[in-house]
């Protein structure tokens, strides 16, 4: 159990896009569609079950698979396809040698009498479990039955073998393409070559986080996805956070009444431009500071442009580029009076000796709230009120490009907050309601700097901390 539990935590948020557990049943079974058919994990899952039969059997042939039948999958620990195998005897021996898959060593071999053998098989994809990513239940291929001779006419389905490898995930060009389009460039062949080590194994860990999200996500690429998870976690995350430490005082719960269907604080003039913490673990301190633009220009009718690097260097509880909380930046904006502008204050992205100065104080707080936790009456507040900080697990953040993202709770513990981020608004596509959280990775990362997470279940924990500063 601790295994599978670490692997999990494993995946982290492609170009591949796929609806692979939406609309579906929870933990239920359902038809493999055409796109999944296109995909590598279950192309992949074809060939161990072809290579399975080929260790287990007695025979001194090798066998090809013809064709799969009524194939399902299922959400488990996991994906678990299953589907009958239809498999064909070649002229092939086992005993030699050859290269390439079965179906291209003998597809002008074939005999026009073949035997043909029906197996029920099961599979189940882990992406995180190296090397054996595939499990192949044997039982099946133990009780496959021949059912007919091959006819003479009837096609090879060898297509369903072809490109799907994991070689094909993270290929060099994907690379080439990631540093042009991010202007990597490293300092040695060296490091280039263990970049693209590390790029290539986060593609799988991005692919696998496209198969099972439930939402219209796309992962892949991003701007991170040359970084480790601990050189990712270290420079841009904080320390979990503490869910205790919620403001003392709860807001009100407002009056929900007839919602909008969407709403965006951008639209009101009331969010300043995405920004960019750097390498420095600050998200704290931009939660705080958006929200607060947001209050002050809400009550104050201005917006102003706020410093964060005033919060990293001056604040005494929180703990600069290694992490804080909005909670506690609230107090510590009301013990120094106030916040200095971006331009007075400029940010740094590392930790600084306190600059502040009292006289150039642009904004001032009152006091700070908790929200509710219900996604309800958040919205309901955050029409009512403006932005709203909140902490979130950033688990499917690092290779998010697009889309709804709606990970299982599994891969993205709500309990375990490490990010914080602003929600400006929320929206509907479709069915599916959605959040519009402001990150501050600066506008190459999602959607133009923007993360849109499903809304309504409490994905990644983002309703367990969310708090806002009281401007009068």
């Amino acid at each position: 159990m601790t295994r599978l539990l670490l692997g999990l935590t494993l995946l982290l948020s492609v170009a591949i896009s796929a609806h692979c557990l939406h609309n579906v049943v929870t933990g239920g079974k359902s038809p493999i569609t055409a796109q999944d058919a296109e995909g590598g994990s279950f192309q992949n899952a074809i060939t161990e079950v072809t290579r399975a039969y080929n260790t287990y059997s007695n025979s001194m042939f090798h066998h090809a698979m013809l064709r799969y039948e009524d194939a399902k999958k299922q959400v488990v620990a996991g994906i678990r396809y299953t589907f009958v195998a239809v498999f064909v005897e070649t002229p092939c021996r086992k005993a030699v040698r050859h290269y390439g898959s079965p179906l291209r060593w003998c597809k002008e071999k074939l005999s026009p009498d073949a035997k043909v053998y029906r197996c029920p098989v099961s599979v189940v994809y882990r992406p995180w479990s190296s090397p054996r990513q595939y499990e192949v239940d044997r039982s099946g291929l133990e009780s496959c039955q021949q059912t007919r001779r091959l006819k003479r006419s009837e096609p090879l389905q060898h297509q369903v073998l072809l490109g799907g490898d994991s070689h094909d995930i993270g290929h060099y060009g994907q690379f080439a393409e990631f540093k042009r389009a991010h202007g990597k460039v490293y300092a040695s062949r060296a490091e280039e070559q263990r970049r693209f080590a590390i790029f290539r194994d986060n593609m799988k860990k991005a692919y696998a986080y496209q198969m099972l999200d439930r939402g219209d996500a796309r992962y892949g690429a991003s701007v991170f996805a040359d970084l480790t998870q601990e050189e990712f976690r270290s420079r841009y995350l904080s320390p979990r956070w503490d869910l205790s430490r919620r403001p003392a005082e709860e807001a009100a719960v407002p009056t929900l009444g007839d919602l909008p269907t969407s709403f965006d604080w951008r639209e009101k003039g009331a969010v300043t431009e995405v920004k960019n913490q750097g390498t420095c673990g600050s998200c704290w301190a931009f939660s705080t500071t958006g929200n607060i633009e947001g209050q002050w220009f809400i009550n104050k009718k201005k917006l102003v442009d706020l410093s964060e690097q005033q919060l990293v260097d001056c604040d005494k509880v929180d703990e600069g580029c290694n992490g804080g909380l909005p909670s506690q930046a609230y107090k510590e904006i009301e013990r120094m009076g106030g916040l200095m502008k971006e331009s007075d204050y400029p940010y740094r992205g590392s930790d600084q000796k306190c600059q502040f100065n009292q006289g150039k104080v642009a904004v001032y707080i009152n006091s700070s709230v908790a929200i509710s936790k219900d996604e309800k009456a958040m919205a309901a507040w955050l029409v009512q009120n403006g932005p709203i900080s909140i902490g979130i697990n950033a688990n499917a953040m690092q290779f998010y490009l697009s889309g709804i993202s709606h990970p299982w709770k599994i891969f993205c513990n709500p309990s375990h907050l490490d990010h914080g981020v602003l929600i400006v608004g929320y929206g509907m596509k479709g069915t599916e309601p959605y959040w519009i959280i402001k990150n501050s990775w600066g506008t190459s990362w999602g959607n133009k700097g923007y993360y849109l997470v499903y809304r309504g279940d409490g994905t990644c924990g983002l309703n367990q901390m969310c708090t806002s500063a009281q401007v009068k």
